[in-house]
């Protein structure tokens, strides 16, 4: 059995770990799977076929936030004590519960808890990860000492690991003692941009924009500056309701009944705006789909973001206050005047799953 302990921080863990497991549902569809996260269990019953045990477990702290652009760094100590004080019994009872299940290989994303656990149950833990906690922490203990503290523990946990498949958009993960690059883990759309367009309602031409933060919910932008917009198309999460002609709000509920995944809605859009973070980038990426972006805090994996996903997709950045007030339209232009190179190799989620399997057989 394979068994992903998954932090529960955004939806960017939890959707590259879900491409990695339904590849391993294809190669070895033999292999029992179990997810461990605070994530929601649709993201992982959407894109791993069959059955696998799926338990709801708070596995890491990752960061509080005030709303999707700031950082809650008090409250990301706040959090960390308060984990911390039970963290030895809750390794403890998770390496319990790998031995019982039978488990061969725990993969992490990135929770210092799944190391610990694994290494307490003497069962090979496998990392995947372009950033790991320790880092992070260690950053915001400049101003939050404590997490000083968190940085050292994840560190250590990390340190028993047998293997990091490390992803594009790399920090500092030197933690792990072996490191192996893999290609990006990515969604792939699972239809053309002009069958997305045409499941939406939308007409074939035209620039169609994606809004789109993640677990985080939507910032604070009045609807009337997406009408200001117009002509350009917005598409939402978000349900239905009193929104401007040039807004298209569907919810998970609304996509389900669409046939669509959050992907299609990436490859329906000419452009995402967004904040950067693995999960988005890599979906537009995949889906060939522009980037306007804004700020997010003082995240380390930020800037490294901002650096490379030029590389792949036209990018444009629009401040805080730009952004808030819907100041988007040159922005939105400048990507739209700029080509998609062709897409970079996406096969991360087939070679961790070989890497899976073959340590699972071992």
């Amino acid at each position: 059995m394979i068994v992903a302990y998954v932090s529960g921080h955004g939806y960017g863990h939890a959707t590259r770990v879900a491409e990695v497991l339904r590849a391993v549902r294809e190669q070895a569809g033999d292999l029992p799977l179990a997810v461990v996260t605070a994530a929601p269990e649709k993201l992982f019953r959407d894109a791993v076929p069959g059955p696998f045990l799926f338990r709801s477990l708070e596995c890491d702290v990752g960061l509080a936030q005030k709303g999707p652009l700031v950082i809650d760094e008090e409250g990301t100590a706040r959090r960390w004590r308060a984990f911390a004080a039970g963290r030895a019994a809750r390794a403890a009872a998770e390496a319990r519960w790998l031995r019982e299940l039978g488990a061969r290989v725990v993969l992490g994303d990135v929770p210092p808890l799944a190391f610990e656990a694994a290494a307490a149950a003497h069962v090979p833990a496998v990392g995947l990860a372009n950033f790991s906690w320790d880092w992070i922490y260690r950053h915001l203990a400049q101003r939050q000492p404590a997490l000083g503290a968190a940085a050292a523990a994840a560190t250590a946990a990390y340190r028993t690991a047998a293997l990091l498949l490390e992803l594009p958009f790399a920090g500092d993960l030197s933690a792990f003692p072996r490191r192996e690059a893999i290609p990006l883990v990515a969604r792939r759309p699972r239809m053309s941009r002009g069958d997305a367009r045409q499941r939406l309602g939308l007409p074939e031409t035209g620039a169609c924009v994606l809004v789109s933060f993640g677990g985080l919910g939507m910032p604070a932008v009045s609807p009337g500056a997406l009408a200001d917009l117009a002509p350009v198309r917005f598409l939402i999460d978000a349900p239905e309701g009193s929104w401007p002609p040039n807004v298209v709000a569907l919810d998970p509920a609304g996509r389900d009944a669409l046939g669509m995944g959050y992907q299609d809605l990436v490859r329906a859009a000419d452009v995402v705006v967004t904040k950067p973070g693995y999960g988005i980038v890599s979906d537009a990426i995949a889906a060939g789909t522009r980037i306007v972006y804004t700020e997010r805090g003082d995240f380390p994996e930020y800037p490294i973001l901002v650096a490379e996903m030029p590389r792949y997709v036209p990018c444009a950045h629009v401040g805080n206050q730009d952004f808030l007030a819907g100041l988007w339209r040159a922005a939105i232009e400048s990507v739209l005047a700029r080509p998609v190179p062709p897409p970079p190799d996406l096969r991360g989620a087939e070679t961790a799953s070989r890497r899976l399997v073959a340590i699972a057989r071992g």
